[in-house]
């Protein structure tokens, strides 16, 4: 067994570790799984150690599953107006009986989280939005519920700029909305829409 072999089997195992730690799929992921699982089946169908096919047929097996979850997560998503979006949050949060609690993120793919906490329930939407940029979304509804210099709009702002994503936390208190930023707990990498002359 060469350095090769060595470094394949190392990648094939970080990789599978990756995936179980972090769902979803990336590009660059995606193409790591492939040209990983590409190198295992050269080395382990020819010159190299045949038990580094069980490695990589986990990887691409785990590959492959995610691929299709996640592209059938995408068709079923509905595609929406980002204007109507916000309109909808702002009027469900304004109202007397609407949410408590409204958790905003924008995917690594562009679609928008919105995981809702009511009186008696809780709900997660997720939408594509299209023609408009996600990132205006998040930060638009936000500065009409906690205002526009809420401290957490500045951080959520600076850390998309350093290139971190950010969960938006808007909590109703009593009549007014307050705003905090967390962790992401999947990919922190944030999504660069094309089209937006702020975001891209």
């Amino acid at each position: 067994m060469g350095i090769l072999d060595i470094a394949v089997a190392v990648g094939l195992v970080a990789m599978l570790l990756r995936a179980g730690i972090r769902r979803g799929l990336t590009p660059g992921s995606l193409l790591l799984a492939l040209l990983f699982g590409g190198l295992g089946l050269w080395r382990g169908l020819g010159p190299g150690p045949g038990w580094l096919l069980w490695p990589t047929a986990g990887l691409l097996v785990v590959t492959a599953v995610d691929f299709f979850l996640a592209a059938r997560l995408n068709a079923r998503m509905p595609r929406t107006d980002p204007a109507e979006v916000k309109a909808q949050l702002l009027a469900d949060c304004r109202s007397d009986e609407g949410r408590q609690r409204l958790t905003l993120a924008v995917a690594p793919g562009g679609a928008v989280l919105m995981d809702g906490v009511w009186r008696n329930t809780v709900r997660r939407d997720v939408v594509m939005p299209v023609g408009g940029c996600p990132v205006c979304l998040v930060e638009e509804v936000t500065a009409e519920l906690a205002g526009p210099d809420a401290n957490a709009l500045a951080t959520y702002r600076r850390d998309r700029a350093a290139g971190t994503n950010r969960l938006v936390v808007l909590s109703r208190v009593e009549d007014t909305w307050e705003a905090a930023v967390e962790p992401v707990r999947a990919s922190s990498r944030p999504f660069r829409p094309v089209g937006c002359p702020v975001h891209s």
